[in-house]
């Protein structure tokens, strides 16, 4: 076994329902790195905790209304941090690949200090809204473009990766600071590989890195997330302008187009997403349901982009 030590963090929320299934897929990873598994919540009111027991080595903590990556960082004792999500179920090999391709990588150019992959729904006898929320965030009049949802064939440099499938040295987190969670959940993740970049520090994808995502399954969790995404865009946006491109404002111009005249124009985007989807999936049940997330994403979204670029700047 290498002598490198590897921590993988787990930040969890009234996580019962997701968190046993991803907990257990680390903890049969058969790796080659000695590696803890640290959970850090947020305040839960379930059985989350009680669950995370059976699996970590360490259970913390966090404060309310943030991820509390950061806790579980200022903890680790591993000079490789992993980071995956508890709506996460990750491979065997997880841990090897993702930490085997970056000391690779690494090796091949020191500024290239984080790694991820990419992630594929998780569908499992899913409801109605499951399968049509894992085909609308996949489907282009959705998606702009978004990494958070893209799956490459090839290895390449990248802006970010999202922390559900991503691994780094410790050294270089703490060197930019962490995350800046004070804003609570969103963002934050976008905005630390923006600081690594900045400090010319590179990011890459591992194609052959694949986590099963189990995306939210009712209606006011999606839009919430959604808004929260809108304001972690411009937010971060504003500091990194390579983070922030014309597509980014999309959702922004179709919210507005919605409450105005012109509110045919996301609404046939809607409907035209609804039949792309539909023919897609060969299921007409997805229909109604796809165009309704589909301007529920435009609203919320956008929403989120209006009152981050209305609110006062630091």
């Amino acid at each position: 076994m290498s002598e490198l030590k590897v921590s993988v963090i787990l930040p969890t929320l009234n996580s019962a329902a997701t968190v046993e299934r991803c907990l257990s897929s680390i903890r049969v990873n058969n790796s080659q790195y000695e590696y803890e598994i640290i959970v850090v919540d947020g305040g839960s009111t379930d059985r989350t905790m009680e669950i995370a027991d059976k699996y970590a080595d360490k259970v913390l903590t966090g404060l309310p209304h943030r991820i509390n990556r950061n806790i579980g960082i200022k903890n680790a004792e591993g000079g490789i941090i992993c980071f995956t999500d508890s709506d996460c179920i990750v491979p065997e090999d997880w841990i090897d690949k993702l930490v085997g391709g970056l000391l690779r990588l690494n090796r091949r150019d020191s500024r290239i200090v984080g790694v991820g992959g990419g992630n594929i729904p998780l569908l499992e006898n899913p409801s109605l809204m499951e399968l049509t929320v894992s085909r609308v965030m996949r489907s282009p009049l959705v998606s702009f473009r978004a990494r958070n949802i893209a799956v490459y064939e090839d290895e390449r440099e990248v802006l970010h990766n999202p922390p559900m499938s991503s691994a780094y040295f410790k050294w270089v987190i703490e060197e930019v600071k962490g995350f800046h969670e004070e804003y609570g959940y969103g963002g934050e993740d976008l905005e630390l590989d923006a600081k690594l970049n900045s400090n010319g520090y590179k990011l890459y994808y591992l194609p052959q890195v694949i986590v099963h995502h189990m995306h939210r399954s009712n209606f006011r969790k999606f839009v919430n997330q959604m808004y929260k995404h809108g304001i972690g865009r411009i937010r971060v946006g504003r500091k990194f302008k390579e983070y922030i491109q014309f597509h980014h404002y999309g959702p922004l111009f179709l919210c507005l187009m919605t409450f105005s005249p012109l509110f045919f124009i996301p609404l046939g985007m809607a409907l035209i997403n609804s039949a792309y989807v539909g023919f897609k999936e060969r299921d007409a049940k997805l229909l109604l349901p796809t165009a309704l997330l589909t301007m529920s994403f435009y609203v919320s979204f956008g929403l989120g982009e209006i009152v981050e670029l209305t609110r006062r700047r630091e």
